[in-house]
């Protein structure tokens, strides 16, 4: 599988959903569950390897600030939900963290229960059909640390300098503090 095939599978089953994140989930496991197992396997490693690219202080912080706080299990969470969102928008918060002001209004509680869901389903589709939760090692294992420098987006003043446009979705009217 290459990665164009990959987006193609996240944006076909987006589309599919008119919105509905649980939807796309659910279309997404089912997309899944009709894939060779070799390109499962490929699925999951592209998965990581994209993951990876969000693997960043800035997209973390950025994350945090809209979410009113993100620990690691959140931040992986998050990072599956944004694959989630296509390449463009992934891209685009990727390369420019700010822009995740763009599509903050997707992000609800729900989401982020459906969100973990999402990201560990391709384990969950290669454990059903072949019994093992362990699939095959290829490649790097991926970042230990994240990218970048991290800045204290608890502080509003420091969250308006790195972040104006989600800080202002944050902090604007009729709101008083972080995001959710």
């Amino acid at each position: 599988m290459t990665e164009d095939g990959f987006w193609e599978i996240v944006e076909a089953c987006q589309a599919a959903s008119h919105g509905d994140f649980a939807e796309q989930v659910r279309l997404q496991r089912a997309r899944l569950m009709t894939l060779p197992l070799d390109e499962l396997v490929s699925f999951q490693f592209l998965w990581e390897a994209i993951e990876d690219r969000a693997f960043t202080w800035p997209v973390w912080d950025a994350a945090a600030l809209l979410l009113g706080g993100c620990g690691d299990d959140s931040f992986c969470d998050f990072r599956a939900w944004l694959i989630g969102q296509g390449r463009q928008v992934f891209e685009q918060v990727v390369n420019e963290p700010d822009r995740l002001a763009e599509v903050a209004d997707r992000w609800t509680d729900v989401t982020h229960s459906h969100a973990e869901t999402y990201g560990l389903q391709i384990l969950s589709v290669y454990e059903k059909r072949t019994g093992s939760y362990h699939m095959p090692e290829q490649g790097d294992p991926g970042p230990l640390n994240p990218a970048g420098v991290s800045v204290n987006v608890g502080d509003e003043r420091i969250a308006r300098a790195h972040f104006p446009r989600l800080a202002e979705f944050c902090f604007g009217p009729g709101r008083d503090s972080f995001c959710r």
